[in-house]
């Protein structure tokens, strides 16, 4: 039987990128349910979400991509897998041209420390600080412009702080990052030839085993992050 050229094509570009290649099933939806104001009121849903990549379930994965949908559950989609460091860094990822680097990088310390936060805090979680990480996440990608990007996220004034605060990490503790939130984060990007482009791109958050110096070589960000923690707490508090 011959193969049409297509399919060879196909075939070929499935070879090449394999090892990058995963199945992911996005199985429950994030519990944190409001809009970037706290209200109900064109609410979303902010936080991490569950999936089953590769057949392991209860994964926690976040979407960086306000403007496209994935339904939930979602059955099996073809996805790429790109990392930060590596040999091919940021491969196969959604948002390429201009800062992207930055960006992504920008994104990966957000992600990281909405985990570390969830991780921490349990069930005291607050909800108004979740919404803040996703909206400040979502706001690199797809900021709102009435006339670029009309239909971007709008974000308020403790969005805009975490995702300064996340940008100043980049760019003065770039050797603390590699080892820690760069290292840990994953992207998962619809496949071109997977069926699924129009749904979101995620990040996932998959753990290092902690060495006995871990603590000292991420000692900077967690104390970044407690300070901002603090201070989230304090303005609950008052409010």
């Amino acid at each position: 039987m011959k193969l049409h050229l297509t399919t060879l094509a196909l075939l070929f570009a499935a070879a090449c990128h394999a090892d990058n290649i995963v199945n992911l099933a996005a199985t429950g939806l994030p519990s944190t349910l409001e809009n970037g104001d706290y209200g109900s009121s064109g609410e979303t849903y902010n936080g991490f979400a569950l999936a089953t990549i590769n057949g392991v379930p209860n994964q926690l994965i976040i979407c960086d991509d306000f403007t496209h949908d994935t339904p939930v559950p979602s059955g099996n989609m073809i996805y790429d897998l790109s990392t930060m460091g590596g040999s091919d860094p940021l491969a196969d990822v959604r948002f390429t041209g201009g800062n992207m680097v930055q960006n992504y990088d920008e994104a990966a310390v957000l992600v990281w420390q909405l985990y570390e936060y969830v991780e921490t805090t349990g069930s005291k979680a607050l909800a108004n600080t979740i919404t803040d990480y996703q909206y400040a996440l979502w706001n690199i990608f797809d900021p709102y412009s009435s006339t670029g990007n009309p239909d971007g996220v709008q974000v308020n004034a403790n969005q805009v702080a975490l995702q300064s605060e996340a940008l100043n990490l980049v760019q003065t503790q770039a050797a603390t990052l590699a080892a820690t939130a760069y290292a840990e984060v994953r992207i998962y990007t619809p496949d071109p030839n997977g069926g699924s482009t129009g749904s979101q791109e995620f990040f996932g958050v998959v753990p290092l085993p902690e060495p006995g110096t871990w603590s000292l070589a991420a000692g900077a960000l967690l104390i970044a992050l407690s300070l901002h923690l603090r201070r989230e707490l304090r303005k609950r508090q008052a409010s």
